[in-house]
């Protein structure tokens, strides 16, 4: 069986990954280790700075912490629309 993992976020829109989320943030999405990694990698914003960094697109150009919010929503439903086998968005 393979790896579990999750994808997870900070309030500046930067995504990491681990088994499980860390305090202070938020759950974006779940499942096989290489899917997981596969779709965000594909699906998120590349730094600008490093060009590795990844990040919920819309969040770092947020006016407001609802703005990013609204940001948020909007990854993780279009997230969802890519679930199946290995890979679930959380909560879409």
């Amino acid at each position: 069986m393979a790896a579990t993992t999750i994808a997870y976020c900070f309030a500046s829109g930067h995504i990491q990954f681990g088994p499980s989320v860390p305090d202070g943030a938020i759950g974006i999405a779940k499942g096989e280790a290489q899917k997981v990694r596969d779709v965000i990698e594909v699906t998120a914003r590349l730094s600008v700075y490093d060009n590795e960094t990844l990040f919920v697109p819309g969040i770092p150009e947020a006016a407001s912490q609802r703005d990013g919010m609204v940001a948020l929503a909007r990854y993780i439903q279009f997230l969802g629309e890519r679930n199946g086998p290995g890979f679930r968005a959380m909560g879409a």
